[in-house]
């Protein structure tokens, strides 16, 4: 009898995460008619349903910033674009209007270049979200090892080019999974958050009493180096350090 209980629990489960998922759908199609309609708050309360529910997707952020934007809530908007940014480097629309969105940041700081190597670096490690390094890192290891299982029936003239080509795929595996590694650790490391208010203090302790350092304006984004609740110590990327309540921005 138990054996039975749990067959038909989990045939259930399949049917749960079905209904879900279309019930997540739906609720993301009701706020995309509404953001058509130009009905903004009910579109963003909507999307932000779906997000507690646990689902994330570019789209999704992108309307959601998109829905901000419209709003004159810049923070809020940045914020949904870098999300959205995490999950799909390369998507040229949201990147367009995170740049557009940054143009009107006022705390905009100008860091300078660094070595170009470095850069490049960079740019490639941070053009692929860390899913996407896992899955080419995977394609080439397999792609590797067929070609290297092909050798074997291969003419012993063909045999020895074969293996080389395979020897440069395992190398190409290894040096992405050391970048997806970096990549991992840097992630893991990093803890920002983008300002939401329009006009925040920051203060040189965590308590109102302490002397007001600077004020951070609404889209910046900073880094968190320390948590006291209700407030939290940020690093802007000039260098500028202070405490600031949570409720005055969000997480990333």
């Amino acid at each position: 009898m138990k054996i039975k209980s749990t067959i038909i629990c989990l045939l259930c489960i399949p049917m749960v995460i079905f209904c879900q998922q279309n019930f997540l759908n739906g609720i993301f199609q009701e706020a995309n008619d509404h953001y058509m309609n130009q009905q903004y708050v009910e579109a963003i309360n909507l999307y932000n349903r779906v997000l507690q529910q646990g689902y994330e997707h570019v789209d999704l952020y992108y309307n959601l910033g998109n829905a901000y934007y419209r709003l004159g809530r810049l923070g809020d908007a940045i914020w949904a674009y870098e999300k959205g940014l995490k999950l799909h480097p390369k998507d040229a629309d949201i990147r367009f209007n995170l740049k557009v969105s940054n143009a009107r940041i006022v705390d905009r700081v100008e860091v300078p270049e660094g070595f170009f190597l470095i850069e490049w670096y960079g740019a490639l490690k941070r053009g692929f979200s860390p899913r996407q390094w896992l899955l080419l890192i995977s394609s080439l290891f397999l792609v590797s090892s067929v070609v290297f299982a092909l050798s074997f029936l291969a003419s012993p003239s063909l045999r020895s080019w074969i293996r080389k080509v395979s020897t440069i795929g395992l190398i190409f595996t290894i040096l992405s999974f050391l970048i997806y590694i970096d990549l991992h650790f840097e992630v893991s490391d990093l803890n920002e958050a983008v300002i939401v208010t329009n006009d925040g203090k920051v203060y040189s302790s965590p308590t109102e009493i302490g002397k007001v350092l600077f004020i951070v304006h609404e889209g910046t984004k900073t880094k968190i180096t320390q948590e006291q609740f209700p407030w939290l110590e940020i690093e802007l990327i000039d260098g500028k350090k202070g405490w600031l309540r949570t409720d005055h921005l969000r997480r990333l």
